[in-house]
């Protein structure tokens, strides 16, 4: 039987065990869709519901590298499906800028993850208990797989170092500083296709001193 997706691993201490391939970027958020979720929105849109961020690093070469890595990775991933199967990764644009987006739906199938245990939402993320209903149906649950950390980088006092704290989503603005931590997965589409995603697993702001400042989009 065919997989119905593809993660990338790598091996841990225990010989017969890997781990998801974890990777790290920092950029300037330029779009976001984060929680909370306030509204119950509509049940046909369950599967596609999703938080999700938007990164630019302008000029900075560092940004630059991990957009290289991420086209390695797709190219990792093409060759596990038929030459010609896999969509080309796209990029999104901020002005001249290149932009990257980072998203983790709310919910899994139980048809992909029959055998997954469900987990409550965060009060942070789903304050009105709207996403809790609509897994009332069973058709999808919310899992371990569907949940993003957030964090901030804070100072104790002069004497320490600074340490990242829990926060709540509801903080993080167009404009902040921010590190991400990410996955990414081969996932089948229609025609026989595959895309390659970028899943959302922390999100963690480094600095918000340019929060005040507005990013307009231009044309």
């Amino acid at each position: 039987e065919k997989p119905t997706y593809w993660r990338l691993t790598v091996p841990t201490s225990e010989a017969t065990q890997s781990e998801e391939l974890v990777l790290s970027m920092q950029g300037v958020i330029v779009n976001k869709d984060l929680p909370p979720i306030l509204i119950k929105p509509n049940e046909q849109h369950q599967p596609f519901i999703h938080q999700s961020v938007q990164l630019t690093g302008f000029d900075s070469k560092e940004f630059q590298t991990c957009i290289n890595k991420l086209q390695q990775l797709h190219q990792t991933f093409s060759r596990q499906v038929p030459e010609g199967n896999m969509e080309p990764l796209t990029l999104g644009q901020f002005r001249q800028f290149d932009t990257v987006e980072f998203a983790t739906r709310y919910f899994t199938s139980r048809r992909d993850d029959p055998n997954g245990t469900e987990m409550p939402f965060d009060q942070s993320t789903d304050p009105n208990s709207v996403l809790a209903r609509l897994a009332n149906n069973k058709k999808y649950f919310h899992g371990e797989d569907n949940k993003v950390l957030y964090y901030a980088l804070k100072h104790v006092n002069d004497e320490s170092p600074p340490r990242f704290f829990d926060v709540d989503p509801a903080q993080f603005r167009v404009g902040d500083i921010v590190k991400v931590q990410i996955t990414t997965a081969a996932v089948p589409i229609k025609n026989n296709k595959f895309k390659m995603i970028s899943q959302l697993r922390c999100l963690a702001l480094l600095d918000g001193t340019f929060t005040d400042v507005s990013i307009p989009y231009q044309d």
